[in-house]
C-alpha cells in the first residue's frame, strides 16, 4: 500500500432525500460547465436510487446506497484506488502505523485470484506453514475471485483473538486445503540489520511504516565502521511513500529522487535530496524481487538511477503510482491514484517495474542474489 498523504475531501452538504441529494449534485456538475454529459449521467443514478427506494423488495439503508455507489464508481478505475466505510478505513490507517491485528501476510492479484506476497515473520500465517506464491481461493467461505485485494486484506484482519478460515491453492499441491488461524497483533520490526564479514553490512527492510527512515539510520549506525552495505528490499510490498524518500535522501547529497506525474503529464511535484547530512560514500547493493513494491521501488530506482547502488535480483513488482488518502465527512475514506512515478532517468515503474543491474534467481538453500552482492561489494572496496 502507498499512501503518500492524507487530504480532508471537500464535502457538498445537500437537505433533504438521497434522490434529492444526487440530482441537485448533477444540477452543480452542469452548472459547473462539466457538460450536457456528466449531467444526464448523474440523472440516471438519481432515477436507479429512486427506483431502489421505491420497488426494490427489502428496505436499504441510505448509507448502504452511498456506500456501494461509491464502492462501484471506484470499482470502474485502477485496482489501487479504492472506497472504505469508516470501518474498513480505520484499519487501512492502522496498517500504515506498522501494527495491526492480523494474520501476518501481504498480497496481491496475480491470474484472478489474490496471492500472498510476504509472510511476516513470527506471524499466525508463518506458524502454519503459508508461504510466498500461495493463492487464496476463500476467506471464510467466501470465494475471492470476486473481492478486490484491498477487500481480501480487510477482511483478513479483525480482532485479537478472532479466527479466520483460509482457503489456499499452491502449484505443488493437486488441491486446495482449508485451515483456521487465530488472529493477533502483529507488530512488524521493519528493519533488521547484521555484519557480515570484511566491513560489510547487511541491513533488511521489511516494509515502509511509520519510522522507517529512522529505524535505517539507528541500524546502520549501530553496524559502523561500513565498508560496504546490502539493503535488502526482497519482498517488501511497500507502505508510506514519505518514508522512502526520507531513506533515499539518506544517501543522495542533492539532485531528483523521484517525480511524480499527473492526469495530462502534469508534473505534480519532483523530490530532490538535500544535502542535510548523508551517509559517505561506500558502495551500495540493493536486494529486489517480484515482491518488491511501491515504496520499495522508489527507493531502489532512485538509487540506481542516480549511480549510488547497484541493483542484484529479479524485477521488481511494477506498483508505482500515487495514491492520495482522502478523509470524507462520516469517517469514511477514499484512495484514489492521481499520478505515477517516474525515477530520475525517467523510467516509469507502474506496470513496468524496476529491472535490476544483474538478474539473479535464488539457487535451491542458497541465497545466489546475496552471495553476487557481497561478491560485487568485496570487489568494490579494494
Amino acid at each position: 500500500m502507498s499512501a503518500p498523504r492524507r487530504l480532508r475531501a471537500p464535502v457538498l452538504v445537500v437537505a433533504g432525500f438521497l434522490v434529492g441529494t444526487v440530482t441537485t449534485l448533477a444540477a452543480a456538475a452542469f452548472a459547473a460547465g462539466e457538460g450536457d454529459s456528466m449531467y444526464r449521467k448523474l440523472e440516471v443514478l438519481a432515477q436507479v436510487l429512486g427506483q431502489i427506494e421505491r420497488q426494490y423488495v427489502d428496505n436499504v439503508s441510505d448509507t448502504d446506497l452511498v456506500y456501494g455507489a461509491a464502492k462501484g464508481a471506484v470499482g470502474v478505475l485502477d485496482e489501487h484506488s479504492a472506497f472504505y466505510s469508516p470501518d474498513e478505513y480505520k484499519q487501512l490507517l492502522d496498517a500504515t502505523e506498522g501494527e495491526f491485528a492480523g494474520i501476518g501476510i501481504e498480497v496481491e492479484w496475480e491470474h484472478e485470484l489474490p496471492q500472498v506476497i510476504s509472510v511476516l515473520e513470527g506471524s499466525a500465517a508463518a506458524r502454519a506453514g503459508v508461504q510466498a506464491g500461495d493463492r487464496i481461493v476463500a476467506v471464510d467461505g467466501t470465494p475471492t475471485a470476486s473481492l478486490s485485494v484491498d477487500a481480501v486484506q480487510q477482511r483478513l484482519r479483525g480482532p485479537v483473538g478472532s479466527k479466520v478460515v483460509l482457503t489456499l491453492r499452491r502449484r505443488q499441491r493437486d488441491d486446495d486445503w482449508t485451515f483456521t488461524l487465530v488472529r493477533g497483533w502483529v507488530r512488524i520490526a521493519p528493519v533488521e540489520s547484521r555484519r557480515l564479514e570484511d566491513g560489510l553490512v547487511y541491513v533488511k527492510v521489511k516494509t515502509f511504516s511509520r519510522r522507517v527512515a529512522s529505524d535505517f539510520a539507528a541500524a546502520v549506525g549501530r553496524e559502523q565502521p561500513i565498508k560496504g552495505l546490502v539493503i535488502d528490499l526482497r519482498g517488501d510490498p511497500g507502505g508510506l511513500f514519505d518514508e522512502a524518500i526520507a531513506l533515499a535522501d539518506y544517501f543522495l547529497k542533492d539532485g531528483p529522487i523521484v517525480t511524480a506525474v499527473g492526469r495530462g503529464g502534469r508534473v505534480i511535484e519532483k523530490y530532490e535530496a538535500h544535502d542535510q547530512g548523508h551517509e559517505p560514500g561506500y558502495p551500495v547493493a540493493v536486494l529486489i524481487d517480484r515482491g518488491s513494491a511501491s515504496a520499495a521501488e522508489v527507493l531502489a530506482g532512485s538509487l540506481a538511477d542516480r549511480g549510488r547502488a547497484r541493483l542484484f535480483g529479479t524485477t521488481s513488482y511494477g506498483k508505482g503510482s500515487v495514491q492520495s488518502v482522502l478523509d470524507l465527512a462520516d469517517g469514511s475514506g477514499l484512495k484514489l491514484t492521481v499520478a505515477r512515478y517516474y525515477t530520475p532517468s525517467g523510467r516509469q515503474i507502474d506496470g513496468h517495474g524496476i529491472k535490476p543491474d544483474q538478474v539473479v534467481e535464488p539457487v535451491g538453500g542458497r541465497d545466489a542474489p546475496l552471495d553476487a552482492a557481497t561478491f560485487w561489494l568485496r570487489s568494490a572496496v579494494k
